[in-house]
């Protein structure tokens, strides 16, 4: 994600930096805690934290860094709250548990990540929703069955890629800094398989 924010135009690279970092600290908090009341205490403290105006001498950076963003206040919340049914599970999810979180967040990353870049989500094309999706799951992918989890978000990257392909030149240029980290990931799934067996050397 870092990486992916150095292709976005120098006006803007401070904004997708924000929303990265957030949406990273967000996303780890249930991997983090060993008892579910005090992940959903995390995500109600950002809950908060993003309602209340900011106080620069005590607000975390993330949370003050994502603020001055000014962006779509739904959008954030979903990236919070996709993430509470990973607190309440008991035992490894299935695919369509993690497909369910992955359909919570994984859209509002990606109109964020096009309202940073100054579009409009409201008329951003169908299959950004397929990206984020599918960019979600590979992340995601670690907690349940692997292979068919990979294996699912292949084809929802795959049908991003198309989609992506197949736009007008010029919207694809508008896009890009967007979908880099899309088309990385679907890369990664692609290729996950191997990786396993690829010496370290």
């Amino acid at each position: 994600l870092y990486l992916c924010h150095l292709f976005t135009p120098a006006d803007k690279r401070l904004r997708m930096l924000a929303l990265y970092a957030a949406y990273t600290e967000i996303a780890r908090i249930p991997s983090e805690v060993s008892e579910p009341m005090v992940g959903a205490i995390r995500l109600q403290w950002w809950r908060d934290a993003l309602v209340a105006e900011p106080d620069a001498s005590n607000a975390s950076p993330f949370v003050a860094a994502l603020a001055a963003c000014n962006l779509c206040v739904e959008d954030i919340a979903f990236l919070i709250d996709g993430r509470i049914s990973a607190l309440e599970r008991t035992q490894m999810p299935t695919l369509e548990e993690l497909e369910a979180e992955a359909t919570i967040v994984g859209p509002a990353f990606m109109r964020l990540s096009l309202e940073v870049l100054g579009l409009s989500p409201a008329v951003c094309p169908a299959w950004v929703r397929d990206a984020g999706i599918g960019f979600e799951l590979v992340r995601l992918a670690h907690g349940g069955p692997t292979e068919v989890v990979m294996e699912r978000a292949s084809s929802w990257l795959e049908t991003a890629r198309a989609g992506f392909n197949a736009s007008p030149r010029g919207e694809r240029g508008k896009l890009l800094s967007a979908f880099l980290i899309v088309g990385l990931t679907a890369r990664f799934a692609r290729a996950w398989p191997c990786l396993l067996y690829t010496s370290p050397s």
